[in-house]
């Protein structure tokens, strides 16, 4: 693998001193804001243009910060600031794609076993196009349509009655039967992955769906990097008018009208078609990397324990998964707030400590692929540089740039017992108002220490408007307020490294994994990542459903009930079908193989 980080650039006066000419004018800020004020706008620029993983403004971004660390003095792990892992980029058709389909058309006086085929296939990229998280094989079987795709028993409505589809290759549109698949009853089966997953539970080797009727019947989607994992079958989207020419006793749009009118499914097997799919995807990978560094402590009998000061640097480049833009045109997502505003923030703390060391070691740390499922910090958590038994606690600083009426969020402040009254104290002297919250799990990489039982706090000025928008630049950070919120970061760490080492509490938190439509949750804490075997879990709440079942940290969950899990959406999927009281069994697999297999009871609880 090419190794694009391990050279440290020396940094040119056109980074470290990156021009602040601007609407906002320098001058006027304090020489902290203004030091904040660089390093965003570099971070936030149209050449890092949006800083997504394996891009090359992602690896300007790791260099920006390791020079910055080099600058200040700070110390590498190792060989040098950059711990590098491979991340998926990109993926492409392979060789060999195919659809293909045989008719029998009778012919009068000609018996069936004389008829010969009738043979046609599809061109990938123009009547169809594999779907991301389709499985790479072929399968071939009996012609099925299942309308919708959709089970629901609450509603009484199941596209799969009266059709076995099992060995079969299965037609589905996408949408809902009532028409409204964002607001509509059916609301829950609309997403593709739940429909791709009650097709394979229902004994389907593959998928095709087509748009409903309509301008865009015969667009496909593109065929981009998605995450969540392999869908466990064959799924394709190909294009309304090829494929409706194999509906030839009834026509395919009368069919949707039939369904719509009277609510009911209209599912059958065509009797003289048979279809094949082959899917070969290629997965393209790139190395990227966290930047580590190191300022030692200066008390020897402290020197050998560890505080780790983290941002994550990345963000959604042109428009990745988790943008909340819909323009049709892709735009640079600057990601001045998330979380160019806490890396800026981290930098800043790293020159401090650097000039005014602490007793006890400070870590600093930007993350990568943070937008990608905390996939930056859970790989240092797995692969720690210094160990993690002799690491105290972790400070994450995400989105700390849009500080308004002095409203400052402190997360984790319940994984600690001094947390609570340590950060209200300083919150007081630095005329903040402050919200807690007590939980350790959340959003952003502290989540990842958390799991390792490792008290965190977490620093946040809130949501806004711009937020996974290409409108989150540069100009609209307060830069002042930011630079009050590192002064209160650098305080509470410069505590916490000369007091005695804080204890580690496992917060119980009212706030539940599983979609905010379920009625229960199952209370695990999902690694985004994508996992071979089924859903890896990071974590159990406190005191929930899977706690009190047994489940544990890094188990795999392979089955919930009747479902098999491969991936979220197939965990969310199942999640669905149950209500309170409820019992099923959970089967995960654990060990340090991961090949224990264990099957664990479960009733499920009502969702606080």
């Amino acid at each position: 693998m090419k190794r694009l980080f391990i050279t440290v650039v020396c940094a040119s006066a056109a980074l470290i001193t990156f021009s602040v000419s601007s609407s906002l004018a320098a001058d006027s800020l304090s020489a902290a804001a203004q030091r904040l004020q660089a390093s965003t706008r570099y971070l936030a620029s149209e050449e890092l243009a949006g800083r997504s993983p394996g891009t090359d403004g992602n690896v300007k971004a790791a260099r920006y910060i390791a020079d910055a660390f080099a600058k200040s003095g700070l110390k590498p792990i190792g060989a040098s600031y950059f711990q590098e892992f491979p991340i998926a980029t990109a993926i492409s058709m392979g060789e060999g794609n195919g659809v293909g389909f045989e008719l029998v058309v009778e012919q009068p006086g000609v018996p069936r076993d004389q008829i010969k085929p009738v043979k046609f296939r599809w061109k990938p990229d123009a009547d169809y196009i594999p779907l991301a998280y389709s499985d790479n094989s072929t399968a071939t079987g009996k012609l099925v349509f299942a309308g919708y795709g959709i089970s629901d028993a609450e509603y009484k409505y199941d596209d799969y009655s009266g059709v076995d589809v099992k060995g079969k290759v299965v037609i589905i549109l996408r949408g809902t039967p009532d028409g409204d698949p964002q607001h509509g009853k059916f609301g829950r089966q609309a997403p593709m992955r739940s429909k791709i997953t009650n097709a394979r539970e229902k004994g389907a080797v593959a998928v095709i769906f087509i748009n409903e009727p309509g301008d865009k019947g015969d667009s496909l989607l593109a065929l981009k990097l998605e995450p969540g994992g392999k869908s466990g079958v064959i799924a394709v989207h190909a294009k309304r008018t090829p494929l409706a020419r194999i509906f030839r006793k009834k026509p395919l749009r009368t069919i949707e009208e039939e369904i719509k009118k009277t609510g009911m499914p209209q599912s059958f097997e065509f009797a003289d078609v048979t279809a094949s799919v082959t899917v070969n995807l290629t997965v393209m990978e790139k190395p990227t990397a966290n930047v580590i560094g190191v300022v030692p402590g200066n008390e020897p009998s402290l020197a050998g324990e560890y505080i780790v000061i983290g941002a994550h640097f990345d963000h959604l480049g042109m428009g990745d998964e988790g943008t909340l833009y819909s323009g049709s045109e892709p735009k640079i997502h600057y990601g001045a707030d998330d979380n160019a505003s806490g890396t800026a923030g981290m930098m800043e703390l790293a020159a401090r400590f650097a000039a005014n060391p602490a007793p006890r070691s400070i870590i600093f740390m930007g993350y990568t692929a943070e937008e990608r499922g905390l996939i930056g910090s859970k790989y240092y958590v797995d692969n720690p540089l210094a160990p993690l038994d002799n690491t105290v606690c972790m400070v994450n600083m995400d989105m700390i740039g849009r500080l308004k009426d002095d409203k400052l969020n402190v997360q984790g402040v319940g994984t600690a017992a001094r947390w609570q009254p340590l950060v209200d104290s300083l919150g007081t002297a630095f005329g903040f108002a402050l919200t807690t919250s007590a939980d350790g799990y959340g959003p952003s990489d502290h989540s990842s220490f958390f799991s390792k039982n490792k008290p965190v706090l977490f620093f946040f000025t809130g949501l806004h408007p711009d937020y996974h928008r290409p409108t989150d630049t540069w100009d609209k950070i307060n830069y002042e307020g930011e630079a009050k919120v590192v002064d209160m970061v650098e305080q509470t760490i410069r505590v916490i490294a000369r007091e005695a080492k804080p204890d580690f509490i496992k917060t119980t938190s009212p706030k539940q994994s599983g979609s905010m439509s379920f009625s229960v949750s199952l209370g695990v804490i999902p690694d985004y990542s994508d996992h071979p075997k089924g859903l890896k879990i990071t974590g159990v709440r406190e005191g929930g459903t899977a706690e009190k079942a047994g489940l544990k940290a890094d188990d795999i969950i392979v089955k919930l009930g009747a479902t098999t899990i491969k991936n979220i959406y197939d965990y969310t999927a199942a999640l669905g079908a149950f209500k309170a009281g409820d019992k099923t069994t959970v089967t995960v697999l654990r060990g340090p193989r991961e090949d224990k297999e264990v099957v664990l009871n479960v009733t499920f609880e009502a969702k606080k």
